[in-house]
């Protein structure tokens, strides 16, 4: 995997094939032309500029880019990512997009899917967790205050776990048995 990369190469991902993409962050984006290509359009670009005029929202997905054209000069160009081109493909009806959309999910879901952890990154996520939990009970500095709150969100996100209910940070074991806290 490559972290970023402006001119486009080709990618193959299961029966997934395109002929155009770059990296960005590690993540490939293709570009609208291997897109319609893949989707078996007459007219790939054209056929996806329509699909998008059509769906904007898939627009928040695409990132735009200066690529080399054919006639040498670089060109702003749209690319999309993973989650971009699944939104393609699941508003086209090609009898392509009819058959791959499971696969395109499986192709998504392997750039975006959270990694498995390790029994003994768990453990250590955990006493982290407890850690910065501690922390926040003491902290009273606002600024100090967000980066622990910040560093709870991530690491209970890693852990799978809910985000303790801050509301009682910082309550007293009685005031618990009042209502309302």
């Amino acid at each position: 995997m490559k972290e970023n990369q402006a001119q486009p190469e080709p990618l193959s991902w299961g029966e997934i094939q395109l002929n155009q993409v770059v990296w960005i962050n590690f993540v490939p984006h293709a570009t609208k032309q291997a897109i319609g290509e893949w989707l078996e359009y007459a007219e790939p670009r054209r056929s996806i500029n329509t699909l998008l005029e059509r769906n904007p929202y898939i627009d928040e997905y695409s990132t735009d880019i200066k690529l080399m054209s054919v006639d040498g000069k670089n060109r702003e160009s749209s690319v999309f990512h993973p989650i971009g081109f699944l939104l393609i493909c699941m508003e086209s009806q090609t009898e392509r997009a009819k058959e791959m959309k499971q696969q395109i999910a499986a192709f998504v879901w392997d750039f975006c899917k959270p990694e498995e952890l390790t029994f003994k990154e768990k453990i250590e996520l955990t006493k982290l967790r407890r850690t910065i939990l501690v922390d926040l009970a003491k902290i009273k500095v606002p600024f100090v205050r967000q980066g622990l709150l910040d560093d709870l969100t991530r690491v209970s996100k890693m852990l799978r776990e809910p985000l303790p209910d801050l509301a009682l940070l910082g309550a007293e074991g009685e005031q618990l048995c009042l209502e309302g806290v």
